[in-house]
């Protein structure tokens, strides 16, 4: 697929020689199942071209420079382009503004069970506490000499997914989907507990919850009966209600295309952008057939 990736990226108005001298900006071309199958073509190229712009690299070489003077919580919050990676790098971006809700989750930590981070329903805020937690003497991230590059890592790959969200917030929530449900597996000390915290991880369940074909009301439902019915409705979707079994590439993929096809069902705008993107696969595949 490389003249597919190539024609289809230059159309999005970049190259990737050309990022390191501006800004790219992440496209999508259709929606649903046809437009997730055009990302993934030129997932690839797009990914390098929007971490070599000038705008992340600069945010990220800039992170890295500052990551061994961070002392307190006052050095991120105090420091925009900080504050936007680090939050950027929990998919928390949406508060950079929140200053002081921010300052307080890093200072509590997570060692206490009453700590901001431990108190609140969406868990993205306990990560974020955990990897920087300055409740203690000694800074967690002092501790971990690979948070710097984790961070930064994650920081691209989330405001890559927020740049495409923009275009489409479901291609989005598709992209990150293996991702985040691996590291909650991961992270999760029972397969209980690994419920209880996607379904308090909003990206994480409307993916979930959509692909399941529940309702919205179903949020509505006391937490404990969402907990039991939704892997009830996993078991008989997916046969299996085991979320290291759902994060496996296999399932992950079968879910992500189950969100898709039901969002693309109840939509149907975006045709005009995937017609044009048939076009130029049909232009390609006639130029490549004369060729040969």
């Amino acid at each position: 697929m490389p003249e597919i990736a190539a024609a289809t990226l230059a159309v999005g108005g970049a190259s990737v020689g050309a990022s390191k001298a501006m800004s790219f900006q992440p496209f999508v071309l259709g929606t649903g199942l046809p437009g997730w199958n055009l990302l993934n073509a030129t997932l690839e190229m797009q990914k390098s071209a929007f971490n070599q712009s000038r705008s992340t690299l600069s945010d990220s070489n800039y992170f890295l420079e500052r990551f061994a003077d961070i002392n307190t919580p006052d050095d991120i919050v105090s420091d925009r382009r900080l504050m936007r990676v680090v939050l950027g790098a929990y998919g928390l971006s949406d508060d950079i503004e929140n200053r002081y809700f921010i300052k307080t989750v890093m200072a509590e930590g997570v060692a206490d069970p009453e700590a901001l981070a431990n108190r609140l329903a969406d868990r993205r805020y306990r990560a974020l506490a955990a990897d920087f937690d300055f409740s203690a003497s000694s800074p967690t991230h002092k501790a971990d000499p690979g948070l710097s590059s984790r961070t930064v890592e994650n920081f691209r790959n989330q405001t890559f997914e927020t740049e495409i969200g923009k275009a489409d917030n479901d291609m989005r929530l598709a992209l990150g989907f293996s991702r985040e449900l691996s590291t909650v597996w991961r992270a999760a000390s029972s397969n209980s507990a690994a419920w209880y915290q996607i379904l308090a991880t909003p990206p994480l369940r409307e993916v979930l919850q959509t692909s399941l074909g529940l309702p919205s009301e179903f949020v509505r439902l006391d937490i404990d009966d969402q907990h039991s019915r939704i892997q009830a409705k996993a078991q008989s979707v997916f046969g299996t209600s085991d979320i290291g079994e759902l994060a496996g590439a296999a399932l992950a993929d079968q879910i992500t295309q189950r969100f898709l096809l039901i969002r693309q069902a109840g939509n149907t705008s975006g045709s005009t952008s995937l017609q044009t993107a048939l076009v130029l696969l049909n232009a390609i595949q006639m130029r490549d057939d004369f060729l040969n």
